[in-house]
Protein backbone atom coordinates (compact mmCIF):
# COMPACT_ATOMS: atom_id res chain seq x y z
CA UNK A 1 0.00 0.00 0.00
CA UNK A 2 1.16 3.34 -1.25
CA UNK A 3 0.39 6.61 0.43
CA UNK A 4 -1.44 8.13 -1.80
CA UNK A 5 -3.38 4.94 -2.90
CA UNK A 6 -6.85 6.95 -2.95
CA UNK A 7 -5.52 10.58 -3.86
CA UNK A 8 -8.94 12.41 -4.98
CA UNK A 9 -9.43 15.43 -6.98
CA UNK A 10 -9.57 18.62 -4.62
CA UNK A 11 -7.74 16.77 -1.47
CA UNK A 12 -5.83 19.15 0.04
CA UNK A 13 -2.40 18.92 0.36
CA UNK A 14 0.85 20.28 2.09
CA UNK A 15 4.54 20.65 0.53
CA UNK A 16 7.25 20.83 2.48
CA UNK A 17 8.39 23.00 -0.07
CA UNK A 18 5.47 24.82 -1.52
CA UNK A 19 3.09 25.05 1.63
CA UNK A 20 -0.72 24.51 1.15
CA UNK A 21 -1.93 23.10 -2.14
CA UNK A 22 -5.17 21.50 -3.95
CA UNK A 23 -4.91 18.00 -5.69
CA UNK A 24 -5.65 19.08 -9.68
CA UNK A 25 -5.59 16.19 -11.38
CA UNK A 26 -5.47 12.11 -10.20
CA UNK A 27 -4.92 9.22 -12.52
CA UNK A 28 -7.92 6.52 -11.95
CA UNK A 29 -6.51 3.91 -9.97
CA UNK A 30 -6.34 1.40 -13.09
CA UNK A 31 -4.37 3.45 -15.05
CA UNK A 32 -1.70 3.75 -12.66
CA UNK A 33 1.75 2.52 -12.99
CA UNK A 34 4.36 1.90 -10.30
CA UNK A 35 6.94 4.88 -10.24
CA UNK A 36 5.01 7.12 -12.63
CA UNK A 37 3.46 10.16 -11.83
CA UNK A 38 -0.37 9.88 -10.56
CA UNK A 39 -1.09 12.98 -9.74
CA UNK A 40 -0.88 16.85 -9.69
CA UNK A 41 -1.15 19.67 -6.74
CA UNK A 42 -1.21 23.34 -7.20
CA UNK A 43 0.26 25.60 -4.74
CA UNK A 44 0.16 29.55 -4.42
CA UNK A 45 0.45 31.67 -7.68
CA UNK A 46 -0.12 28.71 -10.07
CA UNK A 47 2.85 26.33 -9.47
CA UNK A 48 2.28 22.74 -10.20
CA UNK A 49 4.19 19.64 -9.48
CA UNK A 50 3.58 15.94 -10.06
CA UNK A 51 3.65 13.32 -7.66
CA UNK A 52 4.55 9.66 -7.68
CA UNK A 53 2.18 7.52 -5.69
CA UNK A 54 4.42 7.78 -2.53
CA UNK A 55 4.81 11.89 -2.92
CA UNK A 56 8.52 12.23 -4.74
CA UNK A 57 7.59 15.41 -7.09
CA UNK A 58 8.89 15.47 -10.70
CA UNK A 59 11.38 17.86 -9.78
CA UNK A 60 13.49 15.62 -7.52
CA UNK A 61 16.32 13.00 -9.24
CA UNK A 62 15.95 9.58 -9.24
CA UNK A 63 19.04 8.51 -6.92
CA UNK A 64 17.91 11.80 -4.35
CA UNK A 65 13.59 11.19 -4.54
CA UNK A 66 11.98 11.50 -0.80
CA UNK A 67 8.24 12.28 -0.35
CA UNK A 68 7.76 15.99 -0.25
CA UNK A 69 4.01 16.35 0.08
CA UNK A 70 1.42 14.62 2.37
CA UNK A 71 -2.35 14.75 3.25
CA UNK A 72 -2.74 18.44 5.10
CA UNK A 73 -4.86 16.93 7.81
CA UNK A 74 -1.48 14.30 8.42
CA UNK A 75 0.97 17.60 8.67
CA UNK A 76 1.96 18.56 12.26
CA UNK A 77 3.71 21.84 12.08
CA UNK A 78 4.33 22.53 15.58
CA UNK A 79 8.20 20.45 14.92
CA UNK A 80 8.91 22.09 11.73
CA UNK A 81 11.88 24.87 11.59
CA UNK A 82 10.50 28.12 10.30
CA UNK A 83 12.77 30.77 12.34
CA UNK A 84 14.36 33.70 10.47
CA UNK A 85 18.10 33.02 10.80
CA UNK A 86 20.66 34.31 12.90
CA UNK A 87 22.64 36.20 10.58
CA UNK A 88 22.23 37.05 7.24
CA UNK A 89 24.96 34.79 5.13
CA UNK A 90 27.41 36.52 2.63
CA UNK A 91 27.40 35.11 -1.18
CA UNK A 92 31.00 33.58 -0.58
CA UNK A 93 29.75 31.79 2.83
CA UNK A 94 26.72 30.33 0.88
CA UNK A 95 29.11 28.93 -1.79
CA UNK A 96 31.20 27.57 0.73
CA UNK A 97 28.08 25.93 2.71
CA UNK A 98 26.81 24.67 -0.69
CA UNK A 99 30.37 22.66 -1.15
CA UNK A 100 29.93 21.09 1.70
CA UNK A 101 26.21 20.31 1.55
CA UNK A 102 25.49 22.21 4.49
CA UNK A 103 23.69 25.05 2.80
CA UNK A 104 19.75 25.07 3.69
CA UNK A 105 17.19 27.40 2.04
CA UNK A 106 13.64 29.07 3.26
CA UNK A 107 10.86 27.44 1.21
CA UNK A 108 7.81 29.02 0.06
CA UNK A 109 6.13 26.68 2.81
CA UNK A 110 8.25 28.62 5.36
CA UNK A 111 10.87 25.21 6.39
CA UNK A 112 14.34 24.85 6.21
CA UNK A 113 15.56 22.43 3.83
CA UNK A 114 18.76 21.43 2.36
CA UNK A 115 19.20 22.98 -0.70
CA UNK A 116 19.74 18.98 -2.05
CA UNK A 117 16.27 18.29 -1.06
CA UNK A 118 14.78 21.82 -2.84
CA UNK A 119 14.11 22.58 -6.46
CA UNK A 120 17.32 24.01 -8.31
CA UNK A 121 14.66 26.59 -10.12
CA UNK A 122 13.97 28.03 -6.10
CA UNK A 123 17.59 28.21 -4.98
CA UNK A 124 18.83 29.85 -8.60
CA UNK A 125 15.89 32.27 -8.13
CA UNK A 126 16.91 33.21 -4.20
CA UNK A 127 20.76 33.57 -5.85
CA UNK A 128 19.70 35.61 -8.95
CA UNK A 129 17.75 38.28 -6.91
CA UNK A 130 20.24 38.61 -4.03
CA UNK A 131 17.72 37.05 -1.82
CA UNK A 132 19.98 36.18 0.55
CA UNK A 133 18.28 36.12 3.81
CA UNK A 134 16.47 33.21 2.48
CA UNK A 135 19.84 30.52 3.19
CA UNK A 136 21.50 29.45 6.07
CA UNK A 137 24.13 26.91 7.54
CA UNK A 138 22.48 23.52 8.13
CA UNK A 139 21.99 23.60 12.55
CA UNK A 140 24.32 21.08 13.70
CA UNK A 141 27.17 21.38 11.49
Amino acid sequence: MHYFDNIKLKQEVFSLVYGNGTVIFALPKEHRLEGFFVFAAEYEKKHKVYYTIDGFPNWSSSDGSCQTVFYKKDIDLTDMDMQPPNKILSEKQILKYQEKDILEIQCPSGIWRNIIETPQKIIDKALKKSKYHLFRKQKNS
